[in-house]
């Protein structure tokens, strides 16, 4: 359970812990079902809302959990409809979470850190360093939080807001696992991808415990030496080591596919060469590539023109891997996950 300055959040229990918890409680098991349901499937803000549950056993709940512990800091809605949410956490952090509608899907793209340690050359959120891992509950709550607010359908959510979820690895887990509960939200293992910015250990833990969810690797260059100018997690793990547990991954998990994300770079990663290095590396694998033209923001890394992401992508066409390129989204409200907090810690001092 995770433990709270006050009392604890109920939303980071999941159904086996809180059956736990009601069998000691001397209560018969299916309340837990109950419980589960009103927070995950209900989404109340209030125990008093569970009405088919004893007015003592509402109040036993509402002695020892608390049901919400975010605070809505800031929304914003860009023109595009991308929605960028800032929350306020019970110590006075900040972290954010993007909720991207499409036509036939809705992606909430979630925390599971306060700030990172990896310090990525090109990512906001790695100026802030690590202040912090979230709890399960804090993880699960963004995503109840935005349904309720937004009153759109979740139907897919990453793990690639800030913080490295791989560095949180049992806590982001057992996050996707509550959100993957058939008796909360439901959603379908295969559309909860978790993002890592390549804790190669962790990837073969993950790979081993079979979990129904994805995986994304955040590659960003096809050789050692460009990854560790630009992300010094490639000193700790090297690229072969990387690769090496991607082709664990697959040998294990035959059925699915790794999806590397290529933040673009002008002038870093977006040559001809560059691409066909890529093509090299990635061939032998089952995966797909995913060309991120990069946000402009206060780093010095400035957005690829479109003519050079098509020339780069058209130097991919012979790839044996799927290509995608991922529109910009939300770039009017700086959707791309650090900015806010970055933006805002200009003007909070953050309680140690």
């Amino acid at each position: 359970m995770e433990e709270l300055p006050q009392n604890k959040s109920l939303v980071g229990l999941s159904r086996i812990e809180l059956s736990e918890l009601i069998l000691s409680w001397d209560q018969s098991e299916y309340r837990a079902n109950q419980i589960y349901k009103w927070v995950h499937h209900q989404n109340v803000d209030r125990f008093d809302e569970m009405t088919n549950l004893s007015k003592p056993l509402r109040n036993r709940l509402m002695e020892n959990f608390i049901l919400k512990t975010l605070s809505l800091h800031q929304r914003e809605i860009a023109s595009d409809g991308t929605e960028k949410y800032l929350w306020k956490l019970y110590d006075g952090r900040f972290i954010e979470s993007v909720l991207i509608p499409e036509a036939k899907r809705n992606t909430i793209c979630i925390s599971s850190q306060v700030g990172c340690s990896l310090g990525c050359k090109f990512c906001a959120t790695g100026t802030m360093g690590l202040l912090r891992n979230l709890t399960t509950g804090e993880i699960v709550e963004q995503v109840l939080q935005i349904k309720k607010i937004s009153k759109h359908q979740v139907t897919n959510v990453v793990f690639m807001g800030m913080g490295e979820p791989f560095m949180n690895y049992h806590r982001s887990v057992q996050a996707a696992q509550i959100l993957g509960d058939p008796e909360g939200l439901a959603i379908a293992g295969k559309r909860i991808t978790i993002s890592t910015s390549g804790v190669a250990p962790k990837i073969i833990q993950y790979a081993d415990e079979k979990l129904p969810f994805g995986l994304a690797i955040s590659l960003h260059a096809p050789t050692q030496n460009l990854r560790e100018n630009i992300m010094p997690i490639a000193k700790k793990f090297p690229l072969d080591e990387l690769m090496g547990s991607a082709r664990y991954y697959t040998s294990v998990k035959k059925r699915n596919r790794i999806t590397f994300e290529y933040v673009l770079l002008h002038g870093i990663n977006d040559s001809q060469k560059q691409a066909k290095e890529l093509i090299k590396l990635l061939a032998p694998l089952r995966c797909k590539l995913n060309i991120i033209p990069c946000n402009q923001n206060d780093l010095g890394y400035v957005p690829p023109s479109d003519e050079e992401v098509n020339k780069f992508t058209q130097s991919l066409m012979q790839a044996p891997f799927a290509i995608t390129v991922r529109k910009n989204r939300g770039e009017d409200i700086t959707a791309a996950c650090g900015q806010l907090v970055v933006k805002t810690s200009e003007k909070v001092i953050y309680m140690k």
